[in-house]
């Protein structure tokens, strides 16, 4: 080779590396952003990150520490009425809010005959963990919460509803999917994958889509770096081929910014044809009336939304 051609082949190989750099880098940053470190709630980083107790709401909660398979130690909290009809166990988002904002739920669930399991999954609050999952390793702290309910007299034979919003939407679809003693399911304002998010998001900031594609595998591969090969099967838009006939719930906000609409169309894609669906008209992004979890009880028309479905999981079971 010349030493003509070797300066071009030098030059070809530095812009292919220089791209790929480029291209690289991006992916590597934002899954580093969302991941790394345990969400302690410090209060100036968001604004939904108080933290509540269940006398705030008038409730009594046996509260406790459970082992996933993988040794994790994860907190919940458990309120109940005398004789519940189903167990909601309760999963929240990648920053915000604090699971304990959903003792809002709580409430109106045991004013209804329901018991409530509010779950801070690994990496979050008081449970074990330093980084943020994604929704790829939570489903073991499903499991572990499945385990106990079953194990509690009082909850024999009752049907157990997961329910999750945002990155707790999303894995609580892939727990769905992969645990088969789960009986309903209501997932809000769920991704249909991380990598699905964040190119929506890309698209949102006026990247042109042939960019936003060609990011794609490169979030992938920075997903793989993070949590391994499971990032293969733990996605959402993949499990919800597997809800079968369970009764299962989908909701979205049509203008919210943070997940586009957009994802929850490729979950109704995947899922089967008996899921319900519901793009509610409003851009807040936890699909209760102005985010307002503590205050759940004033939004009629999603409480009626709730509990006509939760009738409907009793009915089935």
């Amino acid at each position: 080779m010349d030493q003509k051609r070797r300066r071009i082949f030098f030059a070809a190989i530095i812009i292919v590396v220089t791209v790929l750099f480029v291209l690289a880098v991006p992916p590597l940053m934002i899954v580093s952003a969302m991941t790394s470190g345990h969400v302690s709630y410090e209060l100036s980083n968001s604004p939904m990150q108080q933290i509540f107790s269940p006398e705030n709401f008038g409730l009594s909660s046996n509260e406790q520490f459970l082992t996933t398979e993988d040794g994790y130690q994860v907190w919940i909290s458990e309120v109940s009425p005398k004789n519940p009809k189903a167990v909601i166990i309760y999963l929240s988002g990648i920053h915000q809010p604090s699971v304990t904002q959903f003792y809002g739920h709580a409430k109106l669930m045991e004013e209804n005959g329901y018991a409530s399991v509010l779950l801070e999954v690994r990496g979050h609050g008081k449970s074990d963990g330093s980084q943020v999952c994604l929704g790829y390793e939570e489903t073991a702290d499903v499991a572990a919460v499945v385990s106990y309910v079953q194990s509690q007299e009082r909850y024999e034979g009752l049907p157990i509803v997961l329910h999750g919003v945002s990155m707790g939407g999303a894995a609580a679809i892939v727990a769905f999917g992969m645990l088969e003693d789960l009986n309903g399911l209501i997932a809000m304002s769920a991704y249909s994958s991380f990598e699905d998010v964040v190119t929506d998001t890309m698209k949102e900031y006026g990247i042109p889509d042939f960019l936003c594609e060609i990011e794609r595998p490169f979030v992938r591969a920075a997903l793989w770096l993070n949590f391994g090969d499971v990032v293969y099967s733990a996605v959402p838009k993949l499990q919800a081929a597997h809800i079968g006939d369970r009764p299962a719930l989908f909701a979205a906000a049509a203008y919210d910014r943070e997940v586009p609409p957009v994802n929850l169309m490729r979950l109704r894609d995947a899922a089967p044809a008996s899921a319900e669906f519901w793009l509610r008209e409003s851009g807040d992004h936890f699909v209760v009336q102005g985010s307002d979890l503590l205050h759940v009880s004033k939004d009629r028309e999603y409480c009626s939304r709730i509990l006509l479905f939760m009738e409907r999981v009793v009915g089935n079971c």
